[in-house]
């Protein structure tokens, strides 16, 4: 009878354990999870030819893809402390008519442009003067094109496997709260740095601070109108 020394038994379990973290998470039509712990990139291996789409949102930091999560040919990644849940679809054809879909953000505020998108999402063709950007003013999910900051542009939708945008390594950018206030119906711009993202941290007037409605921002800083009045919370982590 074979006896297995300590560190054999050692070896043969870190080998199984390497074995079981190795498989896909899920295959087509499963759900899991998938975290960013300390802020680190972390991926997660599945099967993604049916697409991917975000289901819940556990975390408290924000889950947008693109920019804190993605996926590609071998599975998911999420960065920034993304946690989610997260369903894979069901692997099928990809479509093979392709057509173009001319989507715009009018002043500078975000717009989504209602399209089947499972054939892959490219950008054809920059309509402004505005930078478009994949992961910063322009992505792609299951339902759509979304963009913003100004970004307008032809977008070539179909005609194979798009794997979107790839990790990136991230940057992080000390955090700050600024303060920005429209008084009256006047709408303010507040020049800051925005790369690192911005929260709403704090209203302080009676009037509704509503994003991409009575505030917002781009690149050159935050805006606020209709009285809205608060705190932001500017900096993190970015690509």
């Amino acid at each position: 009878m074979a006896i297995f020394g300590r560190g054999m038994f050692i070896a043969l379990a870190g080998l199984l354990a390497a074995q079981v973290h190795a498989q896909p998470y899920a295959g087509p039509g499963g759900v899991f999870v998938c975290k960013s712990s300390g802020y680190q990139q972390n991926y997660c291996e599945a099967d993604t030819r049916g697409g991917v789409t975000m289901t819940r949102q556990i975390s408290n930091s924000a889950c947008i893809q693109g920019r804190t999560w993605g996926y590609d040919r071998r599975g998911v990644w999420v960065a920034q402390g993304c946690e989610a849940e997260f369903m894979l679809g069901q692997r099928m054809p990809p479509p093979m008519s392709l057509q173009i879909v001319h989507c715009e953000s009018n002043d500078y505020r975000q717009d989504y442009c209602r399209v089947d998108t499972r054939g892959g999402v490219r950008l054809r063709r920059q309509t402004s003067s505005s930078a478009c950007i994949r992961g910063r003013t322009w992505g792609a999910n299951g339902g759509g094109i979304w963009v913003s900051d100004g970004c307008q542009g032809d977008f070539a939708v179909g005609g194979g496997w798009d794997p979107g945008a790839p990790p990136q390594q991230s940057v992080f950018m000390p955090e700050r709260t600024v303060r920005c206030e429209s008084n009256g119906d006047r709408t303010v711009r507040c020049d800051v740095d925005t790369r690192g993202g911005v929260r709403l941290a704090a209203q302080l007037s009676s009037s509704a601070c509503i994003q991409s409605r009575t505030w917002g921002w781009d690149r050159a800083g935050v805006w606020v109108s209709n009285g809205c009045r608060a705190d932001f919370r500017i900096g993190g982590w970015y690509r």
